[in-house]
This record gives C-alpha cells, sequence and structure tokens, in this order.
C-alpha cells in the first residue's frame, strides 16, 4: 500500500506547478492487491481537487489525495503519554523476519527495533530504506506486529485504509534510523484503527499518520501456522488413512484470496480467476486438499520442505485431477469437493479414488436410483452393526461406488447400478466390482462435525488391506 502511495504522488508532482513538494495524504483506499511481479501497466486517473490537493486513482488498485505545497507544516511536538502496561518484545526485530513474522525481503525489512508492547500500543526503530514506501511500510509492519501479539483470533492483517498523513520535511535520508510509536484506537472484528507517530533522532515529528486501519483475515489453528512456515505445513488435516480433509476457514472473500494466494502459483491463480464468483471457493478447497495430500505423501518419503506452489494441480484431457511439477509429477491424485469441504488422495502407483457427499437427506430416492436390493439389505445390516443410522450408510454405498468408479477412470457413467457394492457388516470389508468385475477395496468413514454430516470413501493402500472392523465409523475433526 506504501509504495502505491509513492506511485501516485509521482503522478501527482508531474500534473502540479515545479517546485511543489508531497507534504502529505488524504483519504488512502488500497482497494485491490497489487502484485509486484509481474509488471503491468496501471491506468492512472489525475484529478485537482482544489489548491494543494490531487485525486489520484491507480487503475482498480488505490485511491488517495495527495496533498502538495510550497513548504511543510511543523507537526505538533510528540506525545507523551505512555503506553499503558508496556513489557519488552517478545520477539526482535531480527526474528521479525527471521521467523517469518513479517513476509518482507531485505529491501523492506526496515524495523531496525521492537523497544515495547503495551496493551494499547507499540513502540521501536525504523530504518529508513531507499525503495518507494519502504519507511512508512515498516511503520505499518510495527503497527502490524502489535495486532500479531495481542488479539487473540485473525491476527493476519494487512493495511486498508488512512484517514490522513502528515509530514513536516522531506523523508529520511537512506539507513536514518527514525523513532516510531503506534497507538491502538479501536479493535472491530474485522478492523484495527490506529495512529502513528514518527520521530527524527532530534525528537522532532517528521510523520504523524491518524486513522490508519488494517483489514483482520480469518485465521484459525491451522492458517496462523502456515503464515510462517508453508512449506512444512498446511491448512490441510492429514488423515492416517493417508487422504487429506479441507474445511472452508475463511468467512469473507477477502480471507479467501489470501489463502487463494498462499497456496496457488501464478498459473493456477489464473485458472481460479477464470472461474464465476460462486465456484472458486470449493475449487479452492479441493486444490488445497489435493496439494496437502501431495505434500504429505512428499513429507512421508523425506522431501523436505516444499511449498504449495511447488506442487502444481491440473487436469488431464478427460478432466481427472493431475499431478504436476518436478516434484509430484507421476503421482496418482484424486480430488472431491462441496461447497465447504474438499478432500483428497494421492499414491505413487495405485490408482486411487476418492468422494465425499452430505449425508442424504432423502433416502428413498438414493435407493430408487443407486442401489440394488442386496445393497440396501447391506446398508441396513451396516447401519444396525455401527448404529449411524440408515441414511449414513446408504450416503457411504453410494460414495463408495464414486470412489471406486474415479480409481477404474471411467466414472459411475450414469450406471450407478452397475457398480455393485458387497461385504459383510461383520467382517470388517467392503468391497466394489467394476462392471467387468475389478475388485476395489473401499473404507468409509462420516465426519459428524464438518458443516453438515458428509461420508468421504476412498480406496485403500495396500497395506492397509488387512481385516478390520467395517470403517463407517463416526470421526471427529474439531477444531
Amino acid at each position: 500500500m506504501t509504495t502505491m502511495l509513492e506511485l501516485a504522488a509521482e503522478a501527482a508532482l508531474r500534473h502540479a506547478p515545479p517546485g511543489l513538494a508531497v507534504i502529505g495524504y488524504d483519504q488512502v483506499r488500497a482497494l485491490r492487491w497489487l502484485s509486484v511481479e509481474p509488471a503491468l501497466d496501471v491506468p492512472v486517473t489525475v484529478r485537482g481537487e482544489g489548491p494543494g490537493r490531487t485525486r489520484v486513482v491507480l487503475g482498480e488498485y488505490a485511491d488517495v489525495v495527495v496533498l502538495t505545497g510550497e513548504r511543510y507544516e511543523p507537526l505538533p511536538g510528540p506525545d507523551p503519554t505512555p503506553l499503558h502496561d508496556p513489557r519488552p518484545a517478545p520477539v526482535s526485530a531480527e526474528a521479525l523476519y527471521r521467523d517469518r513474522w513479517m513476509f518482507h525481503g531485505p529491501r523492506f525489512a526496515g524495523v531496525h527495533e521492537v523497544l515495547a508492547v503495551g496493551s494499547d500500543g507499540i513502540r521501536g526503530v525504523l530504518r529508513a530504506l531507499p525503495d518507494p514506501g519502504a519507511l512508512l511500510d515498516a511503520a505499518g509492519q510495527l503497527f502490524g506486529h502489535w495486532m500479531q501479539l495481542r488479539l487473540p483470533v485473525d491476527r493476519l492483517v494487512f493495511p486498508a485504509t488512512v484517514d490522513r498523513i502528515r509530514f513536516s520535511g522531506p523523508p529520511p535520508a537512506p539507513r536514518e534510523l527514525v523513532a516510531a510509536t503506534a497507538r491502538i484506537r479501536e479493535v472491530r472484528d474485522v478492523t484495527v484503527r490506529g495512529d502513528l507517530e514518527l520521530r527524527r533522532a532530534d525528537g522532532g515529528v517528521w510523520a504523524r499518520i491518524d486513522g490508519w486501519t488494517y483489514r483482520r483475515f480469518g485465521a484459525d489453528e491451522r492458517v496462523w501456522p502456515m503464515k510462517f512456515t508453508p512449506e512444512v505445513c498446511g491448512i490441510g488435516e492429514p488423515q492416517p488413512a493417508g487422504w487429506c480433509l479441507a474445511r472452508r476457514r475463511w468467512t469473507d472473500p477477502a480471507s479467501q484470496e489470501l489463502v487463494m494466494r498462499r497456496y496457488l502459483g501464478a498459473a493456477e491463480r489464473a485458472v481460479y480467476e477464470r472461474l464465476a464468483p460462486r465456484a472458486r471457493a470449493p475449487w479452492l478447497l479441493g486444490r488445497i486438499a489435493a496439494k496437502d495430500a501431495l505434500r504429505q505423501l512428499l513429507w512421508n518419503d523425506g522431501a523436505g520442505p516444499v511449498f504449495p506452489a511447488e506442487v502444481a494441480v491440473g487436469n488431464d484431457p478427460a478432466g481427472r485431477p493431475l499431478a504436476e511439477g518436478d516434484l509430484a509429477a507421476g503421482i496418482r491424485l484424486t480430488i472431491a469437493h462441496k461447497d465447504r469441504i474438499a478432500v483428497a488422495l494421492a499414491h505413487r502407483d495405485q490408482p486411487v479414488g476418492i468422494d465425499v457427499e452430505p449425508v442424504t437427506a432423502d433416502p428413498d430416492a438414493l435407493i430408487r436410483i443407486a442401489l440394488t436390493p442386496e445393497e440396501l439389505a447391506l446398508a441396513e445390516g451396516l447401519a444396525a452393526c455401527e448404529g449411524t443410522g440408515l441414511p449414513a450408510a446408504l450416503t457411504a454405498l453410494w460414495c463408495a461406488k464414486e470412489a471406486a468408479a474415479k480409481a477404474a477412470g471411467t466414472g459411475l457413467g450414469g450406471r450407478p447400478r452397475a457398480w455393485r457394492a458387497d461385504g459383510d457388516p461383520g467382517s470388517g470389508r467392503l468391497r466394489v466390482l467394476s462392471p467387468d468385475g475389478q475388485p476395489y477395496p473401499i473404507r468409509t468413514t462420516l465426519l459428524a462435525d464438518a458443516p453438515l454430516d458428509h461420508v468421504v470413501a476412498w480406496t485403500e493402500r495396500p497395506a492397509e488391506q488387512s481385516p478390520r472392523p467395517f470403517h463407517l465409523t463416526e470421526t471427529s475433526h474439531g477444531s
């Protein structure tokens, strides 16, 4: 956002009389992410709004009023109010970047020291770096770090708006140290608002920033650690049987986009952007489940750190999911997703299939369309043995057929009754026979705390094909 301020300032000065300086900004609105790479052209609209006021709109990315003048105006002296209940900083400036509290590389790693953290603010020292926007960005990093340390939930934050910025003089020289204090004025469910004061070595206030508002993004116990080390952890929940579960862990489009940018490479992002808005979330969930299933397999084989973008997921000519990239190419992959839940399974050599469905609300229709009389009797036996209810048992048989058909690479072909499920509820085995007689051992489980009760069915790995209790069991995946 602060680099976009510099771009707006350049545009305003090109349309201003010579000899003017940028003395501040008003009504800063960061509207969309502006990626640093690859390079792109952004339309710029410049419009005068009175003496010394120029509104600059950077395409669909930012809207700001740039203030220009012949001279800087002095700012009130430093605010002497101490922070409430100040404590020594638990994270050093070095650790701020080393441990990835901040994602910034060395050209924007401008926090020099974190001095104290209070219940209502944070104090530190910044180093002015020469890249456009780097110093104000460092001030925002310090402010954002208070939220990382003090907010109990949704600690992922990014700047969204600023009411007012004023400068008392030209920018500090490169490498000059600047003292900074951020004071928290308001904490809401989706935003945090505060004011910042930046002081030069002589104690004079160089910049005052009022009403800097940060947007909070959904970040629970799985999203938060993924922010630090996405190469060794993920949002997906690996299951003991080898498949991966991913659930929607965001409540708004902005948080969804943040997760998307952590998981997808450039080509995958282009596919995502072409989808209808309502289709993006389930598609993204499927990619999260698939990438984390692939990465879990690679980690188990000793691959070491693997970022989500390093295991691309595409589709073959028939539309089946396909693992791509140097690390995952050739691994068998299967995905299933609904609106708020997705599952995936990966294996190096064995054909795999997986399916997920909400427990049917219309058992009679499922019986009529998909099951034979023998399979109905099997479902009744499973329901009696496991106590999960007939609708869940019926759904398990439907999912089992779907999983087997995916492993075969054909799909059900509109003939679900041609795929025969059998098994003895007391023997611990469930099997699906394809129309040509190929057997597929299947396991199933009931996810009782998913957004709705869902059943998952998947093809067994060879090592798992030994007698065991029937696997239509209730599984808890609580947060």
